[in-house]
């Protein structure tokens, strides 16, 4: 009963470092160009033409930056029926079914892009959020490794990862982590140390 509610403890937190990184991510991918977010009502402007996969993707993404997950999840099925080998589909059906709790599918979903593209780094940071929300530690911080090891700039595997070896007692591997994810992104400094301390101070009191 401890070890389930200092996972459940560990899983809320996750949760808080991960939920805004998805939206920052669909944010990215539409500042390279792969989407074009319409203004208010525009959105659904957007027009499909030709069943193109880029233009569902597209849509897909700004629906899931508006966190309309059900309309995203229905774009990406339709580029994934047009393009069954199309990874960052998978990767961000992924994410919008995360953000749903669907955790299961989630890890099915990134196991499918990883097998697509083995080192699309993103896809093992979120499945190792997952596998972490189901209480597969283990599992979550080999996710955290491989993300590192696919893409050694990735600031929130490396955050995630310190999250996790924190909770697991490792504090001085926890404290690299850290100082490496501030490193190579500063802007998550608050947000981590906040973190931190909350996860601290809880499973002292959970003792």
């Amino acid at each position: 009963m401890k070890r389930q509610m200092k996972c459940q403890l560990l899983l809320a937190l996750m949760q808080l470092v991960t939920a805004p990184l998805l939206q920052a991510q669909v944010s990215r991918q539409i500042e390279r160009g792969e989407a074009q977010p319409a203004q208010g009502n525009q959105r659904e402007a957007i027009v499909i033409k030709q069943g193109s996969a880029k233009t569902y993707l597209n849509r897909g993404l700004v629906r899931s930056a508006a966190g309309e997950w059900d309309g995203a999840i229905s774009d990406f099925n339709r580029v994934i029926e047009i393009e069954p080998l199309n990874a960052v589909a998978y990767y961000n059906r992924g994410n919008a079914r995360q953000a749903r709790g669907e955790q299961e599918q989630a890890i099915a979903d990134y196991d499918e892009a990883i097998r697509i593209s083995p080192r699309l780094a993103e896809a093992y940071n979120n499945r190792g959020v997952a596998r972490q929300g189901k209480g597969d530690t283990a599992g979550a911080v080999a996710d955290y490794e491989k993300a590192i090891e696919s893409d050694p700039q990735n600031a929130r595997a490396y955050a995630n990862r310190s999250l996790t070896l924190l909770f697991l007692g490792q504090e001085a591997d926890a404290a690299k982590d850290f100082e490496q994810c501030l490193a190579l992104d500063n802007k998550l400094a608050q947000s981590l140390e906040k973190r931190i301390k909350e996860l601290k101070r809880r499973l002292v009191s959970k003792q």
